[in-house]
């Protein structure tokens, strides 16, 4: 596949290789469709909570954040060890 970096973005690529962040234009390509593809899947997620809640299947705020309290705790004594 042949791509074409538009003239406006062409020196921002290049600076991402001169600072040494990419080895190549492929790999500043590459990096930037891995973030479209996140940003997609939490596009569909989003959606996805939206439909939930229109559904009226929801989880309490309360519980929500003693799920995630719980996995930074976790992370941290993992990060730790």
């Amino acid at each position: 596949m042949t791509v074409e970096i538009p003239a406006d973005l062409a020196p921002f690529v290049q600076r991402l290789i001169a600072e040494r962040r990419f080895l190549t234009e492929g790999d500043v390509l590459a990096e930037g469709l891995r973030l479209l593809q996140s940003q997609e899947a939490l596009r569909a997620a989003v959606r996805e909570g939206f439909s939930q809640l229109d559904e009226g299947r929801s989880v309490p705020a309360a519980e929500v954040f003693a799920k995630a309290r719980e996995h930074i705790q976790s992370a941290e004594r993992a990060r730790r060890a």
